[in-house]
C-alpha cells in the first residue's frame, strides 16, 4: 500500500471526525447546547420528593411526602454556582409547627472542580440525560449534602440528594429521619416559581 492512500481527502475528514467526536466525548459542554435549561425569570424546575423507595432519611416514617424542591438553573455557571435550591417544607426535618423552618433556602449549589480531573466526571447514567454533573448544598440544618443534577431530553431535571448521618445515641435507640443518612430523588418541571398549583406554578412563596 502506497503512502499516498493515508493523505487522502476521504482520510482526512475521517480523521477530522473522529477528532470532533474525541473532544466531544471529553467534554460534552463544548458539544451540547445546555443553554435551553436556563431558568427564565421567576421560573423553576418544580416536583415533589419521589416514591417512599427513594425518601429514606429525608421523610419521618407515617409521614407523607410533602418534600417539596425548586430549583433555578443557570447553565452558564456549570463550573460554578449553576443553580439555587429551595424547599417547601416548613415543618419537615428542619421546622416544627411552632418553629417552622425549610430544609434549603435559595441555597447555591456548589460545583466540585476536582471532579473534572477525575474519570467521575464523564460518568453517564444511560439514554435520555444531556448532560449529569455534582454539587454540594447546604441545607438549614442537617449540614451539606451531595447532589447529582441530571439535565433530560424532555427538558425536565432529575436531582439526586445524598445526607449524611447525624451522631446518634447508641442503641437500642432508633434514629429519626433526621438522624440518619439519608437519599432522596426528585423529578423536576419547569413551572412559574410563584404561581399556584391551581395555576399550574411551584406554589412557592414570593421573598418579601
Amino acid at each position: 500500500m502506497s503512502h499516498a492512500s493515508f493523505t487522502s481527502p476521504k482520510l482526512r475528514a475521517l480523521c477530522v471526525r473522529c477528532g470532533l467526536i474525541a473532544l466531544c466525548a471529553a467534554s460534552t459542554l463544548g458539544c451540547s447546547n445546555l443553554d435551553g435549561f436556563t431558568s427564565k425569570p421567576d421560573e423553576a424546575y418544580c416536583g415533589t420528593i419521589g416514591s417512599p423507595v427513594f425518601q429514606d432519611g429525608f421523610v419521618e416514617d407515617g409521614s407523607q411526602p410533602t418534600l417539596e424542591l425548586a430549583l433555578v438553573l443557570d447553565t452558564s455557571k456549570l463550573n460554578g454556582e449553576p443553580g439555587r435550591l429551595s424547599s417547601n417544607d416548613f415543618h419537615g426535618l428542619c421546622g416544627t409547627p411552632e418553629t417552622p423552618q425549610v430544609l434549603f433556602s435559595d441555597a447555591p449549589l456548589r460545583a466540585i472542580p476536582a471532579l473534572q480531573h477525575d474519570l467521575l466526571a464523564a460518568l453517564t447514567f444511560g439514554e435520555g440525560h444531556d448532560h449529569d454533573f455534582f454539587a454540594y448544598v447546604d441545607s438549614t440544618c442537617q449540614g451539606t449534602m451531595l447532589a447529582v443534577v441530571s439535565l433530560m431530553k424532555n427538558n425536565y431535571v432529575e436531582v439526586r440528594l445524598f445526607k449524611p448521618a447525624a451522631k446518634p445515641p447508641p442503641p437500642p435507640y432508633m434514629p429519626t429521619a433526621a438522624e440518619s443518612p439519608g437519599f432522596a430523588l426528585f423529578h423536576l418541571h419547569p413551572k412559574p416559581l410563584y404561581k399556584s398549583d391551581m395555576e399550574g406554578g411551584c406554589d412557592f412563596p414570593r421573598p418579601p
